[in-house]
């Protein structure tokens, strides 16, 4: 397909700020020359990159296909100039971490500093990623390695160009405003319950532990973001599930209170089976800072 690195660094750009105008002031183009960009490389590839959403623009399928590839490839020019500028590339790795929200709050700083300290050539980069498509990142080279969640009720099967290690353990405890005691089976039985979707894989897990507590939980509010849920949880609306890792997004106003015939999740490492020395590193220390 004949497009050029400049339409594919446009369209990257365009992705990022969902509009051809913000586009156009982050490459200092004028916002004919961006469309132009766009317009030829939707030529190229034979199908539409954008659709209109409100006043923005966000990605078709089309477009979500050629994202990850597009950096790819402008990743790889960049690497290309600086070898050929006599940089010693090897002193300047970049690595991309997907995280989730209680891992990029918790363990993300400890990571880039001891990063720091051990290997100061390697750059890590995180990447913010839904956890449940953090897999398919990892597969398809949106980043070069994520900090994943596998529960042991609800295993993740087997994937190929995947493998992941298991560096962190926690269980499930029960989340309630501060000071209150742990909830009594009967309390559990009569609560209403904050829960994420049940077609998640962690919104499954939960079910899945709130029946092992011998309840069948009224789900009276379904909520996606763990932070919102702890917060609902901590004005007394309701009950929810939690492991300590997660708690960090609660704030003084909630108290967590551990049950282990809730079961619970293992943190996980996900990488590629051949992966550079580089990223290996950057394993191995996400791997410590959650010993």
């Amino acid at each position: 397909m004949a497009w050029t690195l400049g339409q594919l660094q446009t369209f990257v750009t365009v992705a990022e700020r969902g509009s051809m105008t913000r586009a156009a002031d982050q490459l200092g183009y004028s916002i004919g020359a961006v469309s132009q960009h766009v317009t030829a490389l939707r030529r190229s590839v034979g199908a539409e990159l954008f659709r209109r959403r409100g006043r923005g623009l966000v990605l078709t399928e089309a477009g979500r296909t050629l994202l990850p590839r597009a950096r790819n490839i402008l990743a790889a020019q960049k690497q290309a100039e600086m070898a050929m500028m006599g940089r010693d590339f090897r002193s300047e790795a970049i690595v991309t971490l997907g995280v989730f929200g209680s891992a990029s709050t918790t363990a993300l700083p400890a990571i880039v500093r001891l990063l720091g300290q051990r290997h100061p050539h390697i750059e890590v980069r995180a990447r913010e990623i839904n956890v449940e498509t953090m897999s398919s990142a990892v597969i398809e080279g949106a980043i070069d390695l994520g900090i994943g969640i596998n529960y042991p009720a609800v295993p993740l099967p087997p994937m190929r160009g995947l493998t992941w290690t298991t560096v962190a353990e926690e269980d499930f405890g029960i989340v309630t405003p501060a000071g209150m005691p742990r909830p009594t089976p009967d309390d559990l039985a009569e609560a209403d319950w904050i829960l994420p979707p049940a077609e998640e894989l962690f919104g499954r897990a939960m079910r899945l532990a709130t029946s092992a507590l011998g309840i069948a939980a009224k789900e009276t509010h379904i909520v996606t973001d763990t932070a919102v849920a702890l917060a609902l949880a901590g004005t007394g609306l309701g009950l929810t599930l939690a492991t300590p890792i997660m708690m960090s997004m609660g704030g003084a106003g909630v108290t967590l209170h551990p049950v282990a015939e809730a079961g619970g999740r293992e943190i996980i490492v996900l990488i590629s089976p051949d992966p550079s020395d580089p990223v290996t590193a950057v394993a191995e220390v996400v791997a410590e800072v959650f010993e």
